[in-house]
């Protein structure tokens, strides 16, 4: 991990300061449009030790029982898994415990697997970036929203948890992503505002999306994950969960609201695309690390999910495809994170291209610790972080979003 040496306000670990806290608890506020600080273009990386890993044991057990933090966090750099630490329960009521091979519902952070999904069938020139909805979908009445538009949250389009509310939440009425495009048509669903006229985060921009996937590889989009991302990168664990009863396996950790009240699934759970990936700590470092190696995607495909596309590129922080970002200056340090937050479960990813860092927060608890950042970072910085009354830390507002 990395920040800007000779600064008072540290630039990079500022905003992943914010994200963990995001990640480890339940709400917060800020302003986007903080000022910009200086920065310094010194890098100084974080150097391993058995000290610092025994003291990052001690936070998260301390945190967990004390305050309830329970989940699994996993700490990498280049190849290596730096710390690796599970707190709590998977199931509350049988006792059984967290492992980092535990998988959880990971949410919003399924959007980049959505992303790449995409991305390889635009490399394998079966789709174009700029194809719109109409394309795949002839009587689309919402003209001239593409696939960048929804990869990058500029579509317009409504979110589909308020206009599917009329069908009963049973498992009898599972809704699939073709359902939630053909509702669109059979119910003339209006747009919030036209196509590319500004970003408004939309989980049915990446429901179509995984439809689209369907449409053009003639796979299930559980299937397509799975054949082309999932076992080339080895992610044994790892699976799509499509709302159906008793599929989980039994590494699937149980999503819990507040006092240990396990989430119930409902009919949304069919949607995938948005959301619905299980996976464990484990397998998401091989998912980052497989990411750093090219192995499911070329480097200059890839690349496009990591720029700036959703906003104007004076805002301090933005979104790619499938990523957020906080990108300080032409020739500083992108960081990128996704957040997600669903039935119960709390996840973070979280990765610095420039050093190779990752770090992975999984909760499965709503209810939880609030991390002390400024600890967390003494631990991995000792010998380079400023006193902690001058430690400047701020929550970027879109980490707070409900993914």
């Amino acid at each position: 991990m990395l920040f800007f040496k000779d600064n008072k306000t540290l630039v990079t670990w500022w905003f992943v300061a914010s994200v963990i806290a995001f990640a480890a608890s339940n709400n917060g506020n800020c302003n986007e449009e903080a000022a910009e600080p200086a920065v310094s273009d010194t890098l100084v990386y974080f150097s391993y030790s058995a000290n610092q890993q025994q003291q990052l044991k001690h936070l998260f057990a301390d945190l967990h029982h004390k305050y309830g933090f329970n989940g699994v966090v996993l700490i990498g750099q280049k190849d290596s898994v730096f710390y690796s630490g599970s707190f709590g329960y998977s199931n509350y009521k049988n006792k059984d415990t967290l492992t980092e091979n535990t998988t959880f519902q990971l949410a919003s952070v399924s959007k980049q697997f959505t992303s790449v999904a995409i991305l390889q069938l635009y490399q394998q020139k079966k789709l174009k970036l700029s194809d719109s909805i109409e394309h795949f979908y002839p009587g689309f009445p919402l003209k001239g929203i593409t696939i960048h538009q929804m990869l990058s949250h500029r579509s317009g389009l409504p979110n589909y948890h308020y206009f599917l509310q009329h069908i009963p939440t049973t498992y009898d009425t599972l809704i699939s992503n073709q359902q939630v495009v053909q509702e669109i048509i059979s119910k003339n669903i209006s747009i919030y505002f036209s196509p590319n006229q500004r970003y408004l985060y939309s989980n049915t921009g990446y429901a179509v999306l995984a439809a689209i996937v369907e449409k053009v590889s003639g796979l299930p989009f559980d299937e397509y994950v799975e054949t082309n991302i999932f076992k080339p990168l080895k992610m044994d664990q790892s699976f799509i969960y499509r709302g159906i009863k008793n599929e989980k396996p039994a590494t699937a950790a149980t999503g819990y609201l507040y006092w240990w009240r396990e989430a119930e699934d409902n009919y949304l759970d069919g949607v995938m695309g948005d959301k619905g990936i299980y996976a464990s700590a484990a397998d998401l470092f091989k998912w980052d690390q497989g990411l750093y190696h090219n192995q499911i995607l070329d480097s200059d495909t890839l690349e496009l999910a990591f720029q700036p596309w959703g906003k104007p590129l004076h805002f301090k922080s933005n979104y790619g495809y499938g990523w957020r970002m906080f990108y300080w200056g032409q020739d500083s340090v992108k960081v990128l994170f996704h957040g997600g937050w669903w039935h119960g479960f709390k996840t973070l990813l979280l990765r610095i291209p420039q050093d190779s860092t990752t770090l992975i927060i999984l909760k499965n608890r709503s209810k939880g610790a609030h991390i002390s950042t400024r600890r967390l970072l003494h631990i991995l910085y000792p010998d380079s972080l400023p006193p902690a009354d001058s430690l400047e830390i701020h929550v970027i507002e879109e980490a707070l979003e409900k993914e």
